[in-house]
């Protein structure tokens, strides 16, 4: 399971306020460290043989941006752009490819020590517990897309639409590699 994330303010309309060094830790942590530990951990999965999976933590984020936190939305897109094509290119072999997208959750990734400018961050989302129970029913139910809580709504409302999309742009291009 792969999951990670940053989520720092990010206010372009101050732009003396953006940390360069900041905003490249944030996509680093929440996209680029992802696809390292893809890219380290497939050739040991692609060579079992039996079933195996790389489930990914996204966002619901990635299909619809916040605006005090447009880095870290952008860095959960890219994220999910790559999960659908990762899922496309491996889908001939034994590993599945899983997208958990959460929606906000009450954990530390709000908390005033990460987020200053968020007051009881901790509160903020959806309960930790219930998150996990209904992420966990998904991946026994052998989804591989799994949105929770709000970020259903995201997902059923367009994200289907747009992923239609996709299969049908597969489909003129030739299919996958």
């Amino acid at each position: 399971m792969l999951n990670s994330g940053i989520q720092r303010r990010t206010d372009f309309s101050e732009p003396d306020s953006i940390d360069i060094a900041t905003v490249q830790l944030e996509f680093n942590t929440n996209y680029i460290a992802h696809l390292a530990l893809t890219k380290a951990f497939l050739p040991f999965l692609q060579k079992k043989q039996t079933e195996s999976a790389l489930v990914y933590v996204t966002s619901g984020l990635a299909l619809v941006p916040l605006l005090r936190c447009s880095n870290y939305s952008a860095s959960k897109a890219a994220l999910h752009q790559f999960i659908l094509c990762l899922r496309e290119q491996l889908k001939k072999s034994k590993v599945k490819v899983i997208e958990v997208f959460p929606p906000a959750v009450q954990t530390e990734l709000h908390d005033e020590k990460h987020q200053p400018d968020i007051q009881n961050g901790g509160s903020i989302g959806m309960p930790l517990d219930e998150f996990m129970d209904e992420a966990y029913a998904g991946l026994v139910d052998g989804q591989d897309q799994i949105p929770v809580g709000m970020a259903k709504r995201a997902f059923d409302g367009f994200e289907v639409k747009r992923q239609e999309a996709f299969a049908h742009m597969l489909k003129m291009m030739g299919g996958g590699p």
